[in-house]
This record gives structure tokens, sequence and C-alpha cells, in this order.
């Protein structure tokens, strides 16, 4: 399994279905905050504009889609000069139940969206997460685009708009593809160093990656991850650090612990043997470590995070 797919696996991303919208200007909403989410908006019909706080506007149109990461609040509206009204207060006033799509605006040039989220559990936190950048835009007529999105979003349409028998189930994984393909095609056209995503870039730096994600028990050292990818134990140190703004067993530490949380939230497995399955001899060690990067303990983070029925 590669490394992205294990990150991916281990947040326990899950996605969800907004609505689909029938808005007609003027017509302008602003999402509210909300966190462990990454939204997301795809431009079905017509065009729109996306602001986020702290950001230029953006101009979306036919087959845009556009990913905020880190569930900031942002606006979407006809124009970049429409008065902006809360969603909560547009959902209110057109009485909408959730069911069918959202129809709001003044009547005028229509504009049809699927908005939806990528929601992640308590747990999830990953250098990948917390370095995405504040929004994520892949044009509809970019050529990584016409590989895949335009197939995909044509699916999420229809299935969005017939709303049949397991229309939300198909629209879930089509999401969940959607956003890891958006992460290859931030990367794939990228010239900016972006903290952890640029170790992908780099065909050595993705392969030590994908071992210590396969085994991170190993008795793993800077020297012999280098001689995995046939570097130097200095050249290989400097530029995993350099692109993944961590050390390479920093993030094999990491990479364990955050392998126990899930065996200690998800199954009864003693202690110990949590401990000797992600790499370390001693419960202490293992202890110590851990509390180290969750801020308690072992057993005490079970106890306030277990997901076994008691």
């Amino acid at each position: 399994m590669d490394a992205l797919t294990d990150i991916l696996n281990t947040l326990r991303l899950t996605s969800s279905l907004y609505f689909r919208t029938e808005l007609t200007s003027p017509w302008g909403v602003e999402v509210p905050t909300k966190e462990k989410v990454a939204r997301f908006h795809i431009v079905i019909r017509g065009q729109c504009w996306l602001q986020i706080r702290g950001e230029e506007g953006i101009h979306l149109s036919n087959g845009d889609l556009v990913v905020i990461p880190h569930g900031a609040s942002h606006q979407l509206a006809d124009t970049p000069t429409t008065t902006i009204r809360p969603l909560s207060e547009v959902l209110e006033e057109v009485a909408y139940t959730g069911k069918g799509p959202l129809v709001y605006g003044g009547g005028g040039a229509g504009c049809c969206l699927v908005c939806g989220e990528f929601s992640f559990d308590d747990l999830g936190n990953h250098p990948l997460l917390e370095n995405l950048p504040h929004r994520l835009l892949v044009p509809g007529d970019s050529s990584y685009n016409t590989k895949w999105l335009d197939s995909a979003v044509g699916f999420i349409a229809h299935e969005a708009a017939k709303l049949e028998p397991g229309a939300h189930a198909i629209i879930d994984r089509l999401s969940e593809i959607i956003l890891i393909q958006v992460i290859r095609a931030t990367l794939s056209v990228t010239k900016e160093h972006i903290p952890f995503l640029s170790a992908f870039t780099d065909s050595r730096v993705n392969q030590v990656l994908t071992a210590i994600h396969a085994d991170p028990a190993n008795d793993w050292s800077v020297e012999s991850l280098g001689q995995l990818v046939n570097m130097s134990r200095s050249s290989f140190s400097n530029r995993f650090t350099e692109l993944a703004s961590m050390t390479p067993l920093q993030y094999v530490i990491f990479v364990r612990l955050q392998k126990a949380s899930r065996l200690l939230t998800e199954t009864s497995t003693p202690l110990i043997t949590v401990a000797e399955s992600v790499g370390y001899r001693s419960e202490a060690a293992f202890s110590q470590a851990f509390k180290k990067q969750y801020g308690m303990r072992p057993g005490e983070f079970r106890r306030t995070h277990s997901q076994i029925a008691a």
C-alpha cells in the first residue's frame, strides 16, 4: 500500500453530500466555519465567485472544482459585490429540508453547484492535512481535469439530481476519490514548496514514506532508510527533512504512535502488545513517547477515546 493511501485510511476520511443547488441571480451565501472538515464545491452549470477571508476572491465556472481543506468560513455569490447572507438564514427562508435541490435567488442567471464535505474523525491529524493550502482548485478546462473529473462530476451530478436508492453512497465514494485526485493534481502542477506534501513529488522520499507506512515497527535508522534509495545518510536526511519539514525518525515515531492510537481506540489489545506491534520493546518507553505526542498516557487515551462497546 502506498503512503498516501495509508495516510487517508488512517485518518478515517468520510464524505457527505450537503446538497445540489439551483441558484439564480442575485444570490450570495456565507458558509460558516466547521472544524475537522474539508469542504468542496463543484460548478455543474453557470458561474460564481468564491471568497475566503484573507484570500483573493476567485471566479468559478463550468466544471471547476474547489476544495477548502480547513473548514474555513467562505462566501459564494453570483458577483463579488452581491449582498451576502448566512447560509442558515437562507436555508430557513426557503424551508430547505435536505431533500432535493436548494433553490434560492432572485430569478436571474442560474448557477448549479454540488456542495459537500470530507470529514475526519477526532483523531484525524497529520502533516498532510495540516499543510494543505487554504484552497485547492482544479479548473474545469485543465488538462489534468479532463482525464477524470468530467466523468466523476457528471456522475455525481446525475446521482444528485435523481437521488435514486444508493445515490448518497455512490456520491460519498466518488467524493473521496475526488479528494485524492485533487491532492494529486495539486502536486502535479504546483511549483511551490508545500511542507510534507512536497515529499510525494520526490520519488526517493516517496519510496521511503511507503516503506515506513508498510512496516513502522521496523528498527529503522536514518542510514537504513537512506540505503533503501541509495542515498548517503546525510544526503537522505537533509532531503527528507527539507521536503517533509520533519526528520526521518520524527516521522517514523509519528506513524508508529498514530497507528498505536488506532489500536488503542478500536481494539482491546493489551498495551504491551500494542507497544511491541509498533516497534517499542517496553511499555514504559511506549508510554513516554505516546504521552509526548498525544498529551496523555496510552491507558488514559484508550479510556477517553475507545470505540469498543463496554
